[in-house]
């Protein structure tokens, strides 16, 4: 029998609680039905697209959104507002990930979006609807071009032989002038967004269906992470700021740091994923950030690109040298990509024509700091089979002369 002096608030309804938690987030959320029929936007998605109708709204809705509004895909070519994620799984049934695409509002102002649908069934296996969460990516979107059009400027002017020493310093001082003013501003509201989901993930009142989208938060936000620390490490390798600082540190510990959240995208896309320890040493004097940095990106890699299968990470000793290889059951590198592999901003189609998410600058990374800690990478891949990259780096840094 309920205790009649009891005056505990009852539990917030489901809904009301998940519209809450949708409403808290800094990702735009949209839902639809079966029929297309806008069901929810949540209040980032109204602050990012303005012209979205009131909800709920019936289905035609993102037609009379559609007019006055111009999309364009990732290559600029224009686009329909039913060619996006949201209805692409509502067509398919099949989840949808990484979409960039942009959008020119009817103010002028163009926002530039990542966005992640999921379809949603019920008990008996029938579609429901679809969620679909969107990125602002603009900043980053404006950055890259950014740092593509200078790149770009003065690889002309190194051909034409008319860049000085000290113009090149300039334009290398002002790349990172230019990195450092923005990753204040994009780390700020990242470590928000990331703090706030691991606060919700522990709460105990916390239910299935909300973890679920309280990881597409934590994934999305690490991702976005990766990126923007990817831009920043090259623009200081530029720039010749990054410096090796080497120690000893516990091989397990940092293997553990580095593969974290690989695993964590593992489990979540069902690959299988392993640790191979052979003859390892206990201790590296190395850099461990940058270790660490060169570990995060090659197995991003792997977990991206790999569908079904495995990723591993295995350790192992050659004299005074210590062995990284990452490898994956993907479906290999082509050989089209092999040509630029190690080029920056080179990106890869997947089979939908779609980009790889990221900034292309992963292996870049990679191949830059190996040969800053006196070490050395390479790879073998075999078309379906998948791809093994190697990493050798001395078991004790010694500085060059």
């Amino acid at each position: 029998m309920a205790d009649p002096f009891d005056t505990t608030p009852a539990p917030a309804p489901l809904n009301s609680r998940l519209h809450a938690l949708l409403n808290s987030m800094h990702s735009g959320i949209l839902e639809i039905d079966a029929n297309g029929a806008l069901i929810h936007a949540n209040r980032a998605a109204n602050m990012m697209m303005p012209d979205l109708p009131p909800t709920p709204a019936p289905p035609g809705w993102d037609i009379e959104f559609g007019e006055g509004v111009t999309f364009n895909d990732v290559h600029g070519a224009p686009m329909s507002a039913e060619e996006g994620p949201l209805f692409e799984a509502l067509r398919t049934e099949e989840p949808q990930r990484d979409w960039q695409f942009s959008i020119e509002m009817r103010n002028g102002r163009v926002i530039h979006l990542m966005g992640t649908a999921e379809p949603l069934f019920n008990a008996e296996g029938f579609l429901t609807g679809v969620i679909c969460s969107y990125q602002d990516i603009t900043e980053l979107i404006t950055l890259q071009h950014a740092l593509e059009q200078q790149l770009s400027e003065t690889k002309f002017a190194n051909q034409e032989l008319r860049l000085t020493h000290g113009e090149l310093s300039r334009a290398h001082n002002l790349q990172a002038g230019f990195i450092a003013n923005f990753s204040h501003d994009l780390r700020t509201p990242l470590s928000g967004v990331l703090g706030f989901a691991d606060l919700l993930a522990i709460s105990p009142n916390i239910i299935e269906e909300e973890e679920e989208f309280l990881q597409e938060i934590i994934d999305a936000g690490d991702s976005l992470r990766m990126m923007i620390d990817s831009v920043i490490t090259y623009s200081n390798i530029l720039s010749g700021n990054v410096r090796i600082v080497a120690d000893w540190h516990d091989i397990d510990i940092l293997i553990e740091k580095s593969s974290e959240a690989a695993r964590r995208l593992c489990i979540r896309r069902g690959l299988d994923f392993q640790i191979e320890m052979v003859r390892a040493p206990e201790k590296i004097c190395i850099d461990e950030m940058r270790l660490q940095e060169v570990l995060e990106q090659l197995l991003d890699n792997a977990v991206k690109f790999t569908e079904r299968g495995q990723i591993c990470l295995r350790v192992s000793t050659n004299e005074d040298k210590v062995i990284f290889e990452i490898s994956d059951t993907g479906p290999g590198i082509s050989a089209e990509a092999e040509m630029r592999l190690y080029e920056p901003y080179s990106k890869t189609l997947v089979k939908d024509g779609q980009l790889r998410r990221g900034v292309g600058l992963g292996l870049t990374l990679v191949k830059a700091l190996c040969d800053l800690m006196s070490g050395r990478v390479d790879y073998v891949t075999s078309a379906g089979r998948g791809t093994t990259f190697r990493i050798e780096l001395p078991l004790i840094y010694t500085p060059a002369l």
